[in-house]
């Protein structure tokens, strides 16, 4: 409640929250949570198992997935489930294999820690840049949306989808269109469920040119603002050098840190001039 000069008081509504998680993998990294962002769980496939993944029609042991779920749920945080090598494009067939080895893991997840509210990193919806921006009526976009239908039961089956927007080009409009389109996406089939965005302030290793290169501070600005107003959260992913195959020493005075710090001190509710409540 907020005083009026004429004695009467204000219903001031709360801000919705939007949380930041920490999913990066950097060393001797400081806490987080001291600037408002909270730590995630993210299962790898080499965390089922160190072989299994390395054959598409094998699902990890019911063991495995049972130990990791309950190794999470005394962590208490949301948890992501990171398997990335089964596919949902393509033959039908194919696609269906595929939809019933994530809902297994799944339900598996769900019987070892029914409290886990999983999700899948970067499906639901298929990633697709260069269809995501084509225009609405084009018949590139119209085929995105036909492959996300076809998957239709795993956004049904999931808890919260987290979209995986990755910047693959220096093109900050084509991202952002790409970006809107994927969380709108999510929430075309998602019947009100949280989307959190998966975001990497480095250029996807795929571009060759500028894979693994920091973004800009603005373009960075841009990502967290983006997510912040499509969005329900934002997951922070990085760290790791992938050529190497190793985690990045912590630099404190990371242009992308000191953007992400700023943003983070935007979210904060704001306090009245005068001190009350």
């Amino acid at each position: 409640m907020i005083p009026l000069a004429n004695g009467q008081t204000q219903t001031v509504s709360s801000p919705k929250l939007f949380p930041v998680f920490d999913a990066t993998l950097y060393s001797m990294k400081p806490d987080f949570s001291a600037y408002g962002i909270s730590p995630i769980t993210v299962v790898y496939a080499q965390q089922f198992g160190p072989h299994w993944f390395k054959q598409i029609d094998l699902l990890p042991s019911r063991e495995s997935v049972t130990s990791v779920a309950r190794e999470a749920k005394l962590k208490g945080h949301p948890v992501i489930v990171d398997i990335e090598h089964w596919p949902l494009k393509g033959a039908q067939d194919i696609v269906q294999d595929s939809l019933r080895k994530y809902m297994t893991v799944l339900q598996w997840l769900r019987e070892a820690a029914p409290d886990l509210s999983p999700g899948y990193y970067g499906v639901p919806p298929i990633r697709d840049y260069w269809r995501a921006i084509k225009n609405q009526a084009s018949q590139e976009y119209r085929s995105w949306k036909d492959e996300n239908d076809k998957i239709h039961s795993l956004a049904d089956a999931v808890d919260i989808f987290y979209p995986s927007l990755y910047t693959f080009y220096p093109d900050q409009d084509g991202w952002r269109k790409y970006a809107i389109a994927q969380i709108e996406e999510a929430r075309r089939y998602g019947n009100g469920k949280p989307v959190y965005v998966f975001l990497w302030p480095q250029y996807h290793e795929s571009n060759r040119i500028l894979g693994g290169r920091y973004l800009t501070e603005d373009y960075w600005q841009l990502e967290l603002e983006t997510a912040k107003q499509y969005a329900d959260g934002i997951v922070i992913w990085g760290g790791w050098d992938l050529k190497s195959n190793r985690p990045v020493i912590w630099d404190e005075n990371a242009a992308w840190w000191t953007v992400t710090k700023q943003f983070m001190k935007s979210l904060q509710p704001s306090q009245p001039a005068n001190g009350t409540h």
